[in-house]
């Protein structure tokens, strides 16, 4: 496999090859198609290598080469998985600036699809007319909020952060195939997917060919993948059902160790999630006596008197007494990046400063 073979590529109905990708682009009048360009650039160019910017995932964010073959490689896992066929139709509606956009077009390189390319932001969906037919398409899970009808969409990929209980419920009502990913920028996009969607919608991720999984000894995720020369170690705490499958619990970077016992906020959520219509987190607050408090955040103006308690006589059902926050937080903005992700760290810092 080699990407000097791939330089010819289907947008929106028009076959370009070469040049004739970046001038397309270039001359779009579209800022989204301008910055294609770039990455078209970089990628037609006769480096081997193209840099990109990791999320944090295994690590304090930072940028890394990544080998072009090595992007093939992986566009082929996908290929595989959900048989794509030259001519068929995918959406581009993310930033190339990140790997997920990137890896959009190199798929569509690879498997000779007619690449759909729409402007990145919240509502992508609403840009697809009526009667345009797409068989893939990737989105970060804030894309799909509240989404009530996904058109002729066959398949869609959600990756870039976990759903919560509440909205995958919602999601596997939806007319599409969807399935969520799990993946990082150093290994090229997702390597395990699990089906959220309609009656066979699975609870554990499922690896991808030739990938296959292990643990370190606090529980983290090592990732194998067969294009990549050595393992990933995330910091991603997971219940390993076998080397192909497993089950995410949570970040270990937000593991509150509450007099002794290890909670995982995401955990937490996941029972809250269909109680508390905003957004919301679970973070641990330094405590002098257990060490960490767990305390609730809530993306709202504060809740009047009536529905506060209502809140409380919740928690106090579905958590159990270790798990329940001891402060909870009103915040009227979260803290954010650029591709819709909370930044709880930043979020309780910014908290702490206004006070």
């Amino acid at each position: 496999m080699n990407y000097r073979d791939y330089r010819s590529i289907t947008l929106n109905g028009t076959l370009l090859v070469e040049k004739e990708i970046i001038t397309y682009c270039e001359t779009s009048g579209q800022e989204h198609l301008r910055k294609a360009a770039n990455f078209f650039r970089e990628w037609l160019s006769d480096d081997p290598e193209i840099s990109v910017n990791t999320s944090g995932s295994t690590g304090t964010p930072k940028a890394i080469k990544v080998q072009k073959n090595q992007m093939l490689a992986s566009a082929a896992m996908t290929a595989a998985y959900f048989d794509f066929r030259p001519g068929q139709t995918a959406l581009l509606a993310l930033p190339i600036d990140y790997i997920a956009g990137k890896m959009m077009v190199v798929r569509a390189f690879y498997s000779r699809l007619d690449l759909y390319c729409i402007k990145p932001d919240s509502h992508p969906i609403d840009q697809i007319s009526t009667d345009k037919s797409i068989d893939f398409a990737p989105f970060v899970p804030m894309q799909v909020h509240e989404v009530k009808d996904t058109k002729s969409i066959r398949k869609i990929l959600l990756g870039g952060g976990p759903i919560d209980r509440l909205e995958e419920e919602r999601l596997s009502l939806l007319q599409s195939d969807i399935y969520h990913g799990y993946g990082m920028t150093e290994t090229l996009s997702h390597i395990a997917l699990r089906k959220i969607s309609k009656s066979d919608k699975e609870r554990a991720y499922s690896a991808l060919t030739g990938v296959y999984f292990e643990q370190d000894e606090v529980g983290c995720l090592i990732i194998h993948v067969p294009f990549l020369e050595a393992p990933v170690i995330t910091r991603d705490v997971v219940r390993l059902i076998d080397a192909k499958t497993f089950i995410w619990q949570g970040r270990a970077d937000y593991v509150i160790n509450s007099g002794g016992i290890k909670l995982f906020p995401e955990m937490i959520e996941q029972k809250l999630s269909s109680h508390i219509p905003e957004q919301f987190f679970i973070a641990g607050i330094p405590d002098p006596k257990y060490g960490a408090q767990v305390s609730l955040f809530i993306e709202s103006t504060p809740y009047d008197q009536d529905r506060h308690q209502i809140l409380i006589s919740v928690i106090q059902e579905v958590l159990d007494k270790m798990e329940r926050p001891r402060q909870i937080y009103y915040i009227p903005t979260f803290q954010r990046t650029e591709s819709g992700k909370i930044q709880r760290k930043a979020t309780i810092a910014a908290r702490q400063t206004d006070q």
